[in-house]
């Protein structure tokens, strides 16, 4: 369902129905998991419409969940696309008993034989044309004589107006057709998703220790970064290449002048942090600032993308020291570690190591998962 949002909502009543679709919000917002678990299980016949800002991870949830349901998934910009790109072109075939009819032939990306997941991206963001096009392959998944596989799943996303990102009026006769949620940034399972998917430790520590610096809204002034989930991730991934000198530019470059400058100032000072060997070994002490002591943690993550096991033998004994210091960043780590689709060879040892001589409050995430953290940070 949609609602009029904001304070001023009593100004927009007056607007026609059609343009007042462009101005409002969902009602349901939801943290990526449900987000997942509402694609995979929503019915097949029915088209969820996800609301959200750039760089919040709209697409990527998209694909997780095409995965999930072992589709694949295609995707098509509302911006980008044309009506005859979607409906296509007219070609003239000869009948049986003579004539000739014209026939439309449908892109070759979704014409498959096999049930897929078509992901249309910036659809309010179309020009009225290319949305009235979609309106029988949302509600009916037919294009002309072309019908969806059984078992094809349509998927819309686009931006909101506040976002001020490229937003067009969507039609009520299109809205209707779908099932309208939010997407809302969600920093535990953004980190899960880090860690799993091996962010630099520098990052995943970062936003461990300043939750609140992983999205903000586009700033008012235009400037073109800013930082968000997507912005976070490239950044992380710039670091494996890009020279430590450039790395102050490359932030400010990536999530904005304020959370770069920040960023920086964190990772000058993760340079303080021992060696993940010296604390295994007992030659040096953990640290009591809260930022390196993330560091380390983020790093023990990182040392189990390996296939050593003597990564995760270390990466258990700093865990477990950690743990003294810091019970929370203790039960994070576990609980990122575990949670992992992928299990290596690393991490089956990290396991056996807490399961043999880590704390009590690391043996109760091993045997309670996410309820023993839930009541370790309180």
């Amino acid at each position: 369902m949609l609602v009029i949002s904001g304070a001023h909502g009593r100004g927009r009543a007056s607007l026609p129905r059609e343009a007042r679709l462009a101005i409002t919000a969902p009602m349901l917002a939801l943290t990526p998991p449900e987000l997942v678990e509402l694609l995979v299980t929503l019915p097949a016949d029915r088209t969820p419409f996800i609301w959200g800002p750039p760089g919040i991870g709209k697409s990527a949830l998209v694909r997780e969940a095409a995965d999930l349901l072992a589709v694949p998934c295609v995707t098509l910009l509302g911006t980008q696309i044309a009506p005859e790109d979607l409906i296509g072109v007219p070609r003239i075939t000869a009948r049986e008993g003579g004539g000739f009819a014209t026939e439309f032939c449908p892109p070759k990306a979704i014409l498959r034989a096999d049930p897929f997941l078509l992901f249309i991206d910036e659809l309010n963001s179309a020009v009225p044309d290319v949305q009235k096009a979609f309106y029988s392959l949302i509600l009916d998944r037919r294009l002309g004589d072309y019908e969806l596989p059984p078992g094809s799943r349509v998927v819309g996303a686009g931006n909101r107006v506040e976002d001020r990102a490229l937003v067009r009026p969507m039609a009520t006769a299109l809205a209707n057709r779908m099932v309208h949620v939010a997407l809302s940034a969600d920093v535990e399972a953004w980190l899960a998703w880090g860690a799993a998917n091996n962010l630099h430790a520098l990052v995943l520590a970062f936003i461990r220790a300043r939750p609140d610096r992983l999205f903000e809204l586009p700033p008012s002034d235009a400037t073109p970064a800013y930082p968000t989930p997507r912005a976070w991730h490239l950044l992380s991934d710039a670091l494996v290449t890009v020279s430590e000198g450039l790395w102050a530019a490359l932030a400010a470059g990536s999530v904005g002048d304020r959370a770069g400058a920040e960023w920086t100032a964190f990772a000058k000072r993760a340079r303080e942090a021992p060696s993940l060997e010296a604390i295994a070994a007992g030659t040096a002490a953990v640290p009591r600032d809260p930022e390196l002591i993330y560091f380390l943690a983020a790093s023990c993550l990182a040392k189990l993308g390996t296939q050593s096991r003597a990564d995760g033998e270390l990466a258990a004994k700093v865990v477990t020291a950690l743990g003294a210091a810091s019970k929370e960043v203790a039960v994070w780590a576990v609980d990122s570690a575990l949670s992992r689709k992928q299990r290596s060879p690393a991490i089956a040892a990290f396991e056996e190591h807490i399961r043999g001589s880590g704390a009590q409050v690391l043996i109760d995430v091993l045997r309670l998962g996410r309820f023993a953290r839930e009541g370790a940070v309180k």
